[in-house]
């Protein structure tokens, strides 16, 4: 199976992840997220630790899961971790956009997210753990996220970019602060 199925529409095309539950690699990420919890609620909210701890465990499953290679695209990258990270946590995302340098998707299902009590610290963690694996093939690179599910969104958008910029970092410094309203007093 392809980890990623194309689908054309009125000359436009779009990539579908194939998700599929594997319960090992749940557990995994399902116990990370109980990791980043502990940490922001002994930290008294601190969201930049769940966006660290989420981080980690991504470069961890990515060096676990994935072949060392010398380079990639993004076409690559995308591609091996649908198929052996995203598609295994049952993930389903959109591609949008697929070029050499940013990647636009819409994860319209996530289990871990489902699942979560906390919506907005599994968002955070989401967003740490893409940032984990992106990082850990393109270390100059960044992760956006456009919307999020615990704000009421549909579905997550995220960007991957190749190359991060100043105002991508400010970007990601907004996005925390926005999620620091969750800190406990």
């Amino acid at each position: 199976m392809e980890p990623l199925r194309a689908i054309t529409s009125q000359n436009k095309m779009v990539w579908m992840t194939q998700p599929r539950e594997d319960m090992p690699i749940m557990q995994r990420t399902t116990n990370a997220l109980a990791i980043a919890q502990g940490k922001f609620e002994e930290s008294n909210g601190n969201t930049e630790l769940v966006i660290q701890t989420a981080e980690a465990f991504g470069r961890g499953i990515f060096a676990d899961s994935i072949a060392e290679r010398s380079s990639w695209t993004m076409k690559d990258w995308i591609e091996t971790i649908s198929r052996d990270i995203l598609n295994p946590l049952g993930i389903g995302a959109t591609i949008t956009t697929l070029s050499n340098d940013t990647i636009h998707s819409q994860i319209f299902r996530m289990p871990l997210h489902e699942d979560a009590n906390d919506q907005h610290l599994a968002s955070l963690f989401t967003y740490g753990f893409l940032r984990g694996l992106l990082c850990s093939a393109f270390p100059d690179g960044e992760v956006i996220m456009k919307n999020s599910m615990a704000a009421g969104a549909p579905m997550t958008g995220f960007v991957f970019k190749l190359q991060g910029s100043e105002e991508d970092q400010l970007e990601r410094q907004k996005m925390s602060e926005q999620h620091s309203t969750m800190k406990k007093e």
